[in-house]
């Protein structure tokens, strides 16, 4: 994954507690969200719950961004690094008063890893006074913050941890694509807690600042997904909920569009299974309509970016999703193979075809979920050669509940970009079917063996 991240701006949530109970009561909230926040891990979780904290809250799909703060001598800086880099994580920190050869260090710690690093300039909680007072720094601290800022991008770091207010001023000594994190964020009128330098959402825009962290306002908030999409609303400009239901749609559109998908609830299709069907879908019709093409293929590489930051692997089913593995392979800069129906009984007898390293993390790529079967039974060969599969990733999905059930008891968690219901709505709309025929055509997605939507 590149450093950039989805969204232009993004909003980290603060994790502030004191142990994983609590952090995963919170983090459920976000369970059925199309969009899984980032994260920010500090050190009381981390120091109370250790490493595994951070692989489990991966798994869940979010981006972590570890927030230790590292200070001491080059060397052991740069051990431990490299202890941070094997979790994955997508941003972590050092303080910038370690001078310069430290910051360095952290960096080669890192390796050719991904992951953002950034120098904690002085925290928000610091005002003027206590920094002359208690630090004994006689500059200002403007001059202090934009000093560090400039040692930081000597060592090469990506950017710096700054209150809202000196963000204008990091960027425009150390350049735009030098990245301001800024903590001390406040809904309008909430209290200040322990921040002395805070300011609200909408101001930290303003101020041109990259991420915002943001704990206690979401956290402690009576509804934190709302508090959460307020934030993003406010700072990034996007309304996540909008962005789902407008992707969904859209992709409904060209599917409907170039005729990937028909809908004929008077004049039923009828499947192998022999169910009466009032809808069938030939995805592999995609590839050959290259506008509906690029805007499928995008969709998904966003989508993986944003529900499966971890992915290492594209792995295609055999034969719909090998052409999009590839596909979105190339937009993601990452490797692709698929999986077979079954295994060749010739050659090398391979059902898996592509390197898979042992522990690779994995995405599944399909064109279609109907029942699941299929998609599970891929995600079980995987299993069995070793890989961490994160999830299966498709462009339609029916919903159907025993989709559902099944990967509920695989274990896997299942997203795709348009559903049925986004299909119906666009369909009745565009006036492709009666406005009546939505209600009977969801009537047999919750139960396709029951023939009586039909009448």
């Amino acid at each position: 994954m590149n450093q950039e991240s989805v969204f232009k701006k993004d909003v980290i949530v603060a994790l502030d507690f004191p142990g994983k109970g609590e952090t995963f009561a919170f983090l459920d909230n976000f369970k059925d969200e199309n969009t899984k926040p980032f994260v920010k891990i500090g050190m009381e979780l981390f120091y109370k719950e250790g490493p595994e904290i951070v692989r489990e809250i991966k798994a869940r799909g979010h981006k972590i961004f570890l927030d230790l703060k590292l200070h001491d001598i080059p060397n052991t800086v740069e051990r431990a690094m490299a202890n941070l880099a094997s979790l994955g994580v997508d941003m972590t920190n050092v303080h910038a008063s370690g001078t310069v050869e430290m910051m360095k260090a952290a960096k080669r710690g890192l390796g050719g890893s991904d992951t953002i690093l950034i120098a904690v300039t002085q925290l928000t909680s610091t005002s003027e006074e206590i920094m002359k007072e208690d630090l004994l720094i006689e500059k200002s601290l403007a001059e202090t913050v934009l000093h560090y800022g400039e040692n930081a991008k000597k060592a090469g770091l990506d950017g710096v941890v700054c209150s809202p207010h000196e963000a204008e001023i990091i960027h425009q000594k150390c350049g735009e694509k030098f990245l301001t994190v800024t903590p001390g964020i406040r809904f309008e009128g909430a209290a200040k807690d322990d921040q002395v330098r805070i300011t609200t959402p909408e101001k930290a825009k303003e101020l041109g600042c990259d991420f915002i962290v943001v704990g206690r306002p979401i956290t402690k908030a009576d509804d934190p997904v709302e508090a959460y999409k307020r934030c993003m609303r406010e700072f990034a400009g996007v309304d996540l909920d909008e962005v789902a239901e407008q992707v969904a749609e859209k992709v409904a559109e060209g599917l409907l569009d170039i005729q990937a998908v028909f809908l004929r609830p008077d004049e039923p299709f009828t499947w192998a299974s022999g169910i009466k069907s009032p809808i069938y879908c030939d995805n592999r019709l995609i590839l050959t309509a290259p506008k509906v093409r690029d805007m499928v293929e995008d969709a998904l590489a966003q989508k993986i970016e944003m529900e499966f930051p971890d992915c290492q692997v594209l792995m295609g089913t055999a034969t719909a999703g090998i052409a999009h593995a590839a596909l979105v392979g190339e937009i993601l800069d990452l490797p692709m193979g698929y999986v077979r129906g079954s295994a060749k009984d010739h050659g090398r007898t391979n059902r898996i075809e592509g390197k898979l390293e042992k522990g690779a993390k994995v995405v599944v790529i399909e064109d279609l979920i109907s029942t699941g079967g299929s998609s599970v039974d891929s995600v079980e060969a995987l299993r069995e050669a070793g890989a961490e599969v994160l999830g299966v990733m498709s462009i339609f999905t029916y919903g159907m509940k025993k989709s559902e059930d099944r990967f509920k008891e695989a274990n896997v968690k299942a997203v795709s970009l348009a559903d049925l219901d986004s299909l119906v709505k666009v369909a009745a709309e565009t006036g492709y079917i009666k406005e009546e025929a939505k209600e009977r055509i969801l009537k047999f997605r919750d139960n396709p063996s029951d023939e009586s939507w039909m009448k």
